[in-house]
């Protein structure tokens, strides 16, 4: 007899992160719905899920490598991939929140080929809906089991 060797293909990254994305996106959308409609609209609008006035845009997203972090994490410690959504989430709202702020600071007009939120809405709206998605973050990680945990890594 002869011994043959199985070997299984390791999924591929663009498989991986829309893995992860389509795990996420969910929670993500439901977090952002959460808001004020219109903090809600500017979020959206950051994501690009939206136009300014709220008309959605069939746009891919972004690659999701935070997203995948977040999730690969909790499986690499044996937990489910569900177990680091609420990460994931939080992660992507305080990098959005901190994008919406840098843009401000730096004067950028635009991001990803259109107007940043600030030039879109205005400063004070945009600073505005940069600190919900910040606060968004803290209360999606603290309803989490185990967010207090991930409240002290995130703030760190």
């Amino acid at each position: 007899m002869t011994a043959r060797s199985s070997t299984v293909a390791a999924p591929s990254a663009p498989h991986v992160l829309s893995r992860c994305r389509d795990l996420v996106r969910p929670a993500l959308t439901e977090a952002v719905g959460r808001l004020h409609p219109w903090m809600g609209e500017m979020a959206a609008y950051s994501f690009g899920w939206c136009e300014v006035g709220g008309a959605p845009v069939a746009a891919p997203g972004g690659k999701g490598v935070r997203q995948a972090l977040a999730v690969l994490g909790a499986e690499a410690a044996g937990a489910p991939g569900r177990a680091g959504v609420a990460a994931a989430v939080a992660v992507e709202l305080v990098h959005t929140f901190s994008l919406l702020h840098d843009d401000i600071m730096d004067g950028d007009p635009t991001r990803r080929r259109r107007p940043t939120v600030w030039k879109a809405y205005g400063t004070g709206p945009a600073v505005l809906a940069g600190d919900a998605l910040f606060a968004l973050a803290v209360e999606t990680l603290a309803a989490a089991p185990g967010g207090a945990g991930g409240l002290r890594l995130l703030s760190t």
